[in-house]
């Protein structure tokens, strides 16, 4: 029991700052899932193997090659801190690795290996590829083909998507892979030791700042607007986008900056619920 406690820990150590982008989704769609093919409440579980296998498997990947970073950033995370040896977390990374991969081709809807593929490709160019730092592969590259695979796959895990639902992650994706440049404001003395070419870094703080406010989140608008999503809580995600940007232009301390990505990851799972009370069909005719 304590050899199980342990590794639940070092589970919860290693991943819960991204449980809101991942797990908190996850849950959303896969309710979304059921209410859409209507199959019976105990269904929405069956998501829980498959992320729970991707998120551990990436964060330890990511973890275990920015050690020295967290050092930094992160100190409390397991690795720095002196919870588990980097040998121990290589060993959980196997397993890991081997668990999501039979989570994929146990899943009784299929289709989850191109997803899961995806996500481990994804991970390897980030963590072993000099494109994984800089702020286009990070962030426009890995960060869309990953919220794709994220949300496609946890959808996977409980039924099979229709073309309408594709869309829509597809869209979300895309939204990601622009707007998620705002989380490099808040990290960049650690991604300055990681080598990391960021976008603050590389046009500097302020002028950074500029380009998010008045190209990416009007561009990340655009795409939700081209995409039917806007029309289904015009108020809310608007308001929404203005906030993100005042923030972006008034931010200078990194915890304010991580107070602002954290409401673009409330607003990620926000956009997550409109098809739950929405007809995304009449939206996406609309357009």
């Amino acid at each position: 029991m304590n050899t199980v406690n342990r590794e639940l820990r070092l589970f919860f150590d290693f991943t819960w700052r991204d449980w809101s982008t991942t797990l908190i989704p996850g849950l959303i769609v896969a309710t979304g899932a059921v209410i859409h093919t209507s199959l019976p409440a105990w269904n929405v579980v069956r998501f829980v193997p498959w992320v729970a296998c991707f998120i551990y498997f990436f964060n330890l990947s990511n973890q275990i090659v920015g050690l020295e970073e967290d050092r930094i950033n992160k100190p409390s995370r397991p690795l720095p801190s002196g919870k588990i040896t980097v040998q121990g977390a290589k060993l959980r990374w196997v397993i890991a690795l081997a668990s999501f991969a039979c989570a994929a081709l146990s899943n009784g809807n299929g289709h989850l290996i191109v997803e899961t593929a995806t996500w481990v490709i994804t991970t390897a160019f980030l963590c072993l590829t000099p494109y994984g730092g800089h702020w286009f592969g990070k962030n426009s590259v890995a960060m869309g083909t990953g919220t794709w695979a994220l949300l496609g796959g946890i959808y996977k895990t409980v039924a099979r998507p229709s073309a309408m639902e594709e869309r829509f992650f597809l869209v979300v994706a895309i939204w990601v892979a622009i707007a998620i440049q705002i989380q490099d404001l808040r990290d960049i003395d650690g991604d300055t030791v990681a080598g990391r070419k960021t976008l603050p870094i590389v046009a500097g703080d302020r002028r950074s700042r500029w380009l998010i406010s008045l190209a990416f989140l009007p561009i990340s608008y655009a795409v939700l607007w081209v995409g039917g999503i806007i029309s289904m809580a015009p108020i809310t995600v608007s308001t929404a986008h203005v906030l993100l940007v005042y923030r972006t232009l008034r931010g200078a301390k990194p915890k304010y900056d991580h107070k602002t990505y954290m409401l673009f990851t409330y607003l990620f799972c926000y956009i997550l619920t409109l098809p739950l009370w929405c007809d995304p069909a009449l939206n996406y005719q609309a357009q």
